[in-house]
């Protein structure tokens, strides 16, 4: 095997020279980036010539043949949506500097143009709702309103929508869903304020003070339509949580918000993600409001005004903060909506194959999308189950040896992976990334293909947010589905390899290469059965890092103190002792003093050596510290992968270790 591996040297050395080389490149340097997409698209190409010219079993064979060529085409669907991401990398643009004119020139004044903030909510509890008032109500702007609409109907939440002076909304019936929801109110709307625009934001979203300062100013060009900013998230998503990621992983999503949307608008193509939008009411109603044709309104809104004449532009910075997933359940069945109106976008007139004004870019862009939710959990269900056709019905989808294999896919893949993690700026950590993929993929592959086969959806469903739970879950579906897998390939390697005649099957297929597959297949199936024991959310509120000084007012006495980490509730406090003594501080009743908030009334719970655990009272001002956490710049997760650490605290998860 190792003779095998020795054409690999000079593709190795040459990825190790680029390993090297990399760290010192940046990536928003549009050549050092094109020569690199080069060499990927270069690698690619020399895998696919081989593999489609030498690996395909005979037809005298069909079963073996027939698989074969699937696994061929899920292939070739994959690499066809990399390479278009590879295309769409071609262009990057960095709208930053634009804002931040656009800022300075409108801070201050008080003639900005009118902007109603709409929030359409359905089932929120009130303390997911609270916030994202809170927030839109504090936004730093001098001519808005805030607008909630509520498609459930509570008089409840219109009583505190006035106890808070925002505008309350509701209409009759949920006809289309989300998009119905905020067509009503821009009707509604335009009798009353005829804002010309409208910022969208989910109910569990909650914007910075200067979303509108630095968004509404790239308005002054008439071509653009809508102005979308990036999804951030204050609580860690399934994944991070079940494996106690949260200060080493960033969740999946800042790959497509980070990296690829910016690509996006450097060829005027970024997508609407649904939350966290301005757009101009004169281009919505030119195209007949929001989309109701599809379950997915947001990426059907970009085409639909790009198909008008109209430009999506994209401002990549964190403008706002909302609650992700929690739950595998409530993951999975995202993901499942998301790629099922993809898929029913492309049925509809302003998709790829309608007669529109898209060009071929646009509609190639529009195609991937949908061929992503095609080809990817699809691919890795049958990358789970290939070895096992091997193993148990002598079906080898593969005619090659696994030192001609590594030969040419490794190079490929490896610049590939290289290339993502470059660009991303390390947003990418292999296998971690991968993982939410398989969780998925046995219920977002039925789905998406029912829908282009069979013309099958789901009822619109809004994902559940901020629950809590007191012990461990097990979701039992996910967990036993990997487990039948993890247990027939463990049987399949210690049983079944062995009694190979000659050391293989006798219709051919080496081995070699399916145990490495099958190996591959356990460490997979192992993790996705840990991260299916879900581990208890017990914080009610989430905890940010603060890490800013404040003052205790106590007997008469300022006491500088610095806060460390901060929650709705309290905060944790750090201290010289030579200055404060902590135990003149237990059980004490005081004001804190913090930044932006103002004397707020406490009670110190814990206190000892330099720190101290504070709790805020009833008379402390909610509002403020609600609108301080969630509409500032403060992480509860990473904001950049480590992978040595990330990897280490999926090692502890595993061993029941815990933070």
């Amino acid at each position: 095997m190792i003779e095998a591996l020795i054409p690999m040297l000079p593709a190795l050395v040459l990825l190790a020279g680029a390993a090297l080389l990399l760290p010192m490149l940046k990536p928003s340097s549009p050549w050092p980036r094109r020569i690199f997409i080069l060499i990927v698209a270069g690698l690619s190409l020399r895998y696919f010539h081989w593999r489609i010219s030498t690996t395909l079993p005979p037809t005298s064979q069909p079963l073996d043949f027939g698989f074969g060529l699937l696994f061929l085409a899920l292939e070739l669907m994959l690499a066809f949506s990399t390479c278009i991401c590879l295309l769409t990398f071609w262009h990057i643009r960095n709208n930053t500097p634009q804002a931040d004119a656009y800022e300075a020139r409108h801070r201050g004044r008080r003639d900005l143009p009118k902007v109603d903030v709409f929030i359409p909510t359905y089932n929120e509890s009130w303390e997911v709702l609270e916030r994202s008032i809170l927030g839109a109500r504090a936004l730093d702007y001098p001519n808005f309103s805030v607008w909630v609409l509520d498609d459930t109907r509570r008089d409840w939440l219109r009583d505190k929508c006035a106890a808070l002076g925002v505008r309350y909304l509701r209409r009759p019936d949920n006809k289309g869903a989300k998009a119905g929801n905020l067509n009503h109110a821009l009707g509604i709307s335009k009798q009353e304020t005829d804002a010309p625009f409208i910022m969208v934001l989910d109910a569990d979203f909650v914007p910075r003070g200067n979303f509108l300062l630095r968004a509404v100013g790239f308005f002054d060009d008439p071509k653009i339509a809508l102005v979308q900013t990036p999804q951030f998230f204050f609580n860690p998503n399934m994944l991070q949580h079940n494996f106690m990621l949260s200060d080493s992983w960033v969740d999946e999503q800042r790959f497509f918000f980070d990296t690829l949307q910016p690509a996006k608008d450097g060829w005027d193509v970024a997508y609407c993600c649904g939350t966290s939008f301005v757009a101009r009411r004169a281009a919505i109603e030119a195209i007949g409001g929001y989309p109701t044709e599809t379950i997915t309104e947001d990426i059907l809104l970009s085409f639909k005004l790009i198909d008008a004449g109209y430009i999506t532009r994209y401002l990549n910075e964190k403008l706002s903060n909302g609650l992700a997933p929690e739950t595998i359940n409530e993951y999975i069945g995202q993901r499942t909506r998301w790629g099922i109106g993809a898929i029913q976008s492309l049925f509809v007139q302003v998709g790829p194959f309608g007669r529109n004004n898209l060009g071929p870019l646009q509609r190639l862009l529009f195609l991937e999308t949908a061929n992503y939710w095609l080809s990817l959990p699809t691919f890795c269900l049958f990358s789970l189950f290939a070895p096992l056709l091997y193993w148990y019905g002598g079906i080898s989808i593969l005619r090659t040896e696994i030192g001609d294999y590594a030969y040419f896919f490794t190079p490929a893949f490896l610049s590939s992976t290289a290339f993502f993690i470059w660009v991303s700026g390390g947003r990418i950590v292999p296998i971690l990334t991968d993982l939410t993929e398989f969780v998925c993929a046995s219920r977002v592959a039925p789905a998406v293909w029912s829908a282009l086969l069979l013309r099958k959806t789901q009822v619109f469903r809004v994902t559940a947010k901020g629950l809590l739970t007191d012990r461990i879950m097990v979701n039992w579906p996910v967990f036993l589905q990997a487990g039948t897998l993890f247990v027939l390939t463990i049987l399949a390697i210690l049983v079944l390899r062995a009694s190979l005649v000659d050391g293989r099957l006798a219709d051919g297929g080496d081995p070699a290469l399916y145990t490495f597959w099958s190996c591959w297949n356990l460490l997979i199936l192992a993790l996705v059965m840990l991260l299916a024991v879900e581990r208890p959310r017990l914080r009610r509120e989430e905890r940010f890092n603060v890490n800013e000084p404040a003052s205790l007012l106590w007997n008469g006495e300022r006491l500088p103190v610095q806060v460390e980490d901060m929650s709705v509730s309290g905060a944790r406090l750090i201290f010289d002792p030579a200055q404060v003594q902590a135990e003149t501080l237990r059980d004490a009743e005081l004001a804190i003093d913090i930044l932006g908030i103002g004397p707020a009334a406490a009670l110190i719970t814990d206190a000892g050596g330099n720190h101290a655990h504070l709790r805020f009272t009833a008379a402390a001002p909610r509002e403020a510290i609600i609108t301080k956490l969630y509409a500032g710049d403060y992480a509860s997760v990473a904001n950049q992968s480590t992978i040595g650490t990330a990897l280490g605290d999926v090692f502890k998860r595993a061993f029941g270790f815990s933070k």
